[in-house]
C-alpha cells in the first residue's frame, strides 16, 4: 500500500502529468472494468467510463462503476424501495459514490440533495454531476452540524478523504448548516429517503433536524461506533444516541443484522417514520 501511494504521489504532480497520462490510462483500460478515459480538470481527475463521468482526487485506476452501484445498492437502498419521483436528501454524500445510484432510481421528477463539506471532496461531487448531466441533482457545499454555527473546522486528509471529519483543532473553515435549516431553505416539504453518513459528526448532526423528521419517511445514519476503539475516539461512538434519538421523535429504530456484514454496515440504523407510512 505504501509503494502503490508513493507511486500515485509520483505520477499526479502536476509537472508529471502529461507523461503519466498514457501510462494511467493505458492502465485503466487493461483492467477490462469500462474506463474509457482518464483526464485532469482543474486539478480534478476525471474518469470517462461505460456507465458515466466518476471524478476523483487522483487516478483511480481500477475503477468499476458497477461495483459502486451494487455497494450503494446493498448499503443505502436495503431499507428503502426508491419510486420515480421521490427525493432523496444525501448528507456526507462525498465525491458521488451513490449519486448515479439514488439519480437514476428516482428518475427526471425526483430531487436529490447531495450535501458535502470537505472542498476538495465537493469539487470532485460538482464535476460528476455536471459531467453526467444530472439535472435532478442539487450538490450543496457545507457541513452539517448543530444549531448556532455558521462556520466549522473540518480535517482534509489528502491521502484518505473518507477520514475526514468536523473538529475543533486544525483542518479548513467551511460553512455550516443544520439539516432542519437546509429543509427550510430548500423549501422540501417531504422526504422519501435521508441517508447521513458524515464520520462521527452525526452527533451533532441530529440536534438541528428534530422538525425535518417530520417531514422524512425513511432516515439511513451510518454510526461510527466501529471505529472508535481504533481511533481511541469514545466521540464515535454514536449508535445508541442516534437510536435513542430517534425513537424520541417517534420512529421505528431497525438495525440490521444479517450475518457477514461488514463493521460499517453493521453500525447503520435505520428509521421509519410510522406517520408518513401510514399516509404513503
Amino acid at each position: 500500500m505504501l509503494l502503490a501511494d508513493t507511486f500515485k504521489s509520483v505520477i499526479t504532480r502536476r509537472g508529471l502529468q502529461s507523461v503519466s497520462l498514457p501510462i494511467i490510462n493505458g492502465l485503466a483500460r487493461l483492467q477490462g472494468h469500462g474506463v474509457r478515459r482518464i483526464f485532469v480538470e482543474d486539478g480534478i481527475w476525471m474518469h470517462e467510463t461505460s456507465r458515466g463521468y466518476f471524478a476523483y482526487h487522483q487516478p483511480y485506476i481500477r475503477l468499476r462503476l458497477d461495483r459502486l452501484d451494487a455497494i450503494a445498492r446493498e448499503n443505502f437502498l436495503w431499507g428503502y424501495k426508491p419510486k420515480p419521483g421521490d427525493t432523496i436528501v444525501d448528507i456526507g454524500a462525498g465525491v458521488g459514490e451513490e449519486t448515479l445510484t439514488f439519480s437514476g432510481a428516482i428518475g427526471d421528477r425526483g430531487k436529490l440533495i447531495c450535501v458535502e463539506a470537505n472542498p476538495r471532496t465537493y469539487r470532485c461531487l460538482e464535476k460528476m454531476v455536471r459531467h453526467n448531466g444530472l439535472s435532478n441533482v442539487t450538490p450543496i457545499f457545507a457541513a452539517v452540524t448543530e444549531p448556532g454555527r455558521s462556520v466549522v473546522t473540518i480535517e482534509d486528509d489528502v491521502v484518505e478523504y473518507i477520514a475526514n471529519r468536523v473538529s475543533g483543532i486544525a483542518g479548513v473553515a467551511v460553512p455550516a448548516t443544520t439539516i432542519d435549516d437546509l429543509y427550510r431553505r430548500l423549501s422540501l416539504r417531504r422526504v422519501h429517503l435521508l441517508k447521513m453518513n458524515i464520520e462521527g459528526s452525526e452527533r451533532e448532526a441530529i440536534q438541528g433536524m428534530a422538525e425535518t423528521l417530520k417531514r422524512t419517511e425513511v432516515v439511513c445514519v451510518s454510526c461510527h461506533d466501529f471505529l472508535a476503539q481504533k481511533a481511541g475516539d469514545a466521540g464515535l461512538r454514536t449508535k445508541s444516541l442516534v437510536r435513542d434519538f430517534l425513537q424520541r421523535n417517534g420512529f421505528d429504530a431497525v438495525e440490521r443484522n444479517e450475518s457477514g456484514l461488514p463493521p460499517y454496515v453493521r453500525d447503520q440504523l435505520w428509521g421509519y417514520n410510522p406517520e408518513l407510512a401510514a399516509c404513503s
